[in-house]
């Protein structure tokens, strides 16, 4: 931005409460972020600011060495919605963030985009479906969006990475440190493997709960298609379809059991007209992706569990009379199984088998 320092971004983005909507205010009464900074009170109140938003900008950091040196520490760097690696998409929307902090390869977000969010405290269900419909095949081939959170977020940023794809994260506060601090290590290996955590929010600010909704339109917009797999109606993940239907982007939502409050945000939106979703095919139909079926190498005793599964989940129990296995032969083969993606076993001890087609 012409004539706006370093230090001039890293004041004004840590100043509390400018939301998205203060900024298209002062995006349209004042020429430049230079006339922004130098706007008397008189002139910010006109443009319609509160009291504390006012004194916020005027009362901002003049100093800003300690988020200047975390930024060389931690590999942070500044892109603003003037530069050419500005995400398209994102320039696209209403209200763009006028700058973001990035790690990692902002790059990713060339690739064909898909924005992944849904409940903090997923059932098994929402979890197979996750899988079932972004299978290694297709999960290989987009850059899946989320934001860190605990459940379908953390699995959406897994799914990329077991799959030896790409995913981007958008956070909260600072990229200074991680939130959740467990998601450390995953936001380390999304890192590693080509992707890339983003914010708006200079290094030292920490997540505020008023901070996720106004996160939550940079996940909806970096992508042309939200997907919900599992949410309350009062949720982050509303907030973000809502956003995404505010850009006229696509939403789409994996149908749910009518009888958990879990999956009333999902069959809200499917009511309201959001896509339901209940096959891989129609993710690669969208993207463009040639469907096939990959075929997985596997000796004859787990092609047999297979079989079994393909139908209806199966207990230890049932499996164990189906087959010439001892118990401890067939939890060995049904522990390789799940850790190499092929079944899943829900919290009633079940185990199903998730599908390779798409």
């Amino acid at each position: 931005m012409d004539g706006v320092s370093l230090n001039d971004i890293l004041a004004v983005s840590s100043v509390d409460y400018l939301f998205p909507v203060v900024w298209q205010k002062l995006r349209r009464c004042f020429p430049s972020l230079v006339a922004v900074l130098k706007a008397s009170s008189a002139e910010l109140a006109q443009a319609g600011l509160a009291p504390a938003q006012i004194n916020g900008l005027l009362d901002r950091p003049k100093e800003n060495q300690a988020a200047e040196r975390l930024l060389a520490a931690k590999d942070i760097r500044l892109v603003t919605i003037e530069d050419r690696d500005y995400p398209v998409l994102l320039k696209e929307i209403i209200d763009p963030p006028f700058w973001l902090f990035v790690r990692g390869h902002l790059g990713v977000l060339e690739r064909p985009c898909l924005t992944v969010v849904g409940s903090r405290q997923p059932s098994q269900y929402a979890l197979l479906a996750l899988k079932e419909l972004l299978p290694d095949a297709i999960a290989s081939q987009l850059c899946l969006i989320s934001g860190l959170a605990y459940g379908i977020d953390k699995a959406a940023h897994e799914r990329a990475l077991q799959s030896d794809g790409q995913t981007v994260a958008v956070l909260a506060g600072g990229l200074d440190s991680t939130y959740p601090i467990d998601h450390h290590r995953l936001a380390q290996k999304i890192i590693e493997q080509g992707g890339a955590l983003l914010s708006e929010y200079p290094p030292l600010s920490r997540p505020k709960p008023y901070r996720f909704p106004v996160r939550n339109r940079i996940i909806a917009g970096l992508s042309p298609v939200s997907l919900i797999v599992e949410a309350k109606i009062q949720s982050g993940s509303l907030t973000t379809a809502r956003s995404a239907l505010d850009y006229n982007r696509e939403v789409w939502a994996v149908p749910g059991d009518i009888t958990r409050k879990l999956a009333e945000g999902a069959n809200h939106l499917i009511k309201d007209g959001a896509t339901l979703i209940d096959s891989p095919k129609q993710i690669a139909q969208h993207y463009g992706l040639q469907a096939r079926e990959r075929a997985i190498p596997v000796d004859k005793t787990k092609a047999q569990l297979l079989e079994l599964l393909t139908s209806n989940p199966e207990s230890v129990e049932q499996l164990l009379m189906k087959t010439n296995l001892t118990t401890p032969e067939l939890l060995r083969h049904l522990t390789e199984l799940e850790l190499a993606g092929l079944i899943i076993r829900d919290n009633t001890g079940l185990y199903a088998r998730v599908s390779q087609k798409w």
